[in-house]
C-alpha cells in the first residue's frame, strides 16, 4: 500500500540554510548591503557577524552559510560597494554631452550624499585580518573607479577642457579631496552635499582647467 510522504521524512536542512535556492541571491545581497553599511559607518573591528545578522533579521548561521568568516564578508561587501560606485561613476562620466566640469560636480554630489567613515582608516583597521589576496582584491576594485576618472581626464585633455596634467594624478587628487569632503559632511556642520560638492570641484577645477577660474555663483 502506498503511503503519502510526511514532512517528517524530508531531509533536514543545516541551520541557517535558505529553504529554496532562489533565495540565495536576495539573501546574499541583503547581507552584503547591510555589512557594507555597518562596516563603513562603524569600522571593521566594532562590527560583528552577530550584529550584521541581527540587522538583516536572520541567524548568525545564515551569515556563515554565505560567507566563511568576517574577513571574507568584509572583502565581498567592500568590493560589492565599490562595484556599485563604479557603475554609478561610469553612468555619470559617460554623459559626454555635458561639460566635464558639470559631470564632476554631479559625481562629487553623489559621493558626498552618502557619508561614511574614513575608508583608509577602516582599511588599516581591517588590514591585519585580511589575507594578501583579499587586500589585493579590494585594491583592484578601487583602481577600477579611478580608471573611469583617468579616461574622463584624458578625454578632457584631448578636448582642451583641462591642462596636460597626469590623469592618474588628477584622479587620485580628486578622490582625496572627496574623502576629505566626506569627513566634513560626517561632522554635520550643516553644509549640504550639493554645496560642498561644488566647492570641492571648483577648487580642483581651478587647478587643472585651461581657462579662467570657475564662478562661485
Amino acid at each position: 500500500m502506498n503511503t503519502p510522504h510526511s514532512k517528517d521524512q524530508e531531509p533536514k536542512r543545516s541551520p541557517g540554510r535558505p529553504k529554496r535556492l532562489e533565495q540565495d541571491a536576495p539573501m546574499n545581497e541583503l547581507i552584503l548591503q547591510t555589512a557594507s553599511r555597518l562596516f563603513m559607518e562603524y569600522g571593521y573591528e566594532p562590527v560583528s557577524l552577530q550584529q550584521i545578522a541581527k540587522v538583516c533579521g536572520v541567524t548568525k548561521a545564515s551569515i556563515y552559510y554565505h560567507f566563511i568568516n568576517k574577513s571574507q564578508l568584509f572583502t565581498a561587501a567592500v568590493t560589492s560597494m565599490m562595484g556599485m560606485a563604479r557603475s554609478s561613476s561610469l553612468r555619470i562620466m559617460q554623459q559626454e554631452d555635458l561639460p566635464l566640469y558639470d559631470r564632476l560636480v554631479t559625481l562629487a554630489e553623489v559621493k558626498l550624499r552618502f557619508p561614511h567613515g574614513d575608508f583608509e582608516t577602516i582599511m588599516r583597521e581591517a588590514g591585519g585580518s585580511l589575507s594578501q589576496d583579499q587586500r589585493e582584491e579590494i585594491r583592484l576594485s578601487e583602481e577600477k573607479i579611478h580608471d573611469i576618472l583617468v579616461d574622463a581626464f584624458r578625454t578632457g585633455i584631448d578636448k582642451g577642457e583641462i591642462r596636460h596634467v597626469q590623469p592618474l594624478l588628477m584622479a587620485h587628487t580628486l578622490a582625496s579631496m572627496l574623502m576629505l569632503g566626506n569627513r566634513e559632511i560626517s561632522k554635520d556642520f550643516g553644509t549640504s552635499p550639493a554645496d560642498l560638492a561644488r566647492e570641492i570641484i571648483d577648487m580642483f577645477w581651478n587647478g587643472v582647467s585651461v581657462g579662467a577660474k570657475v564662478s562661485q555663483s
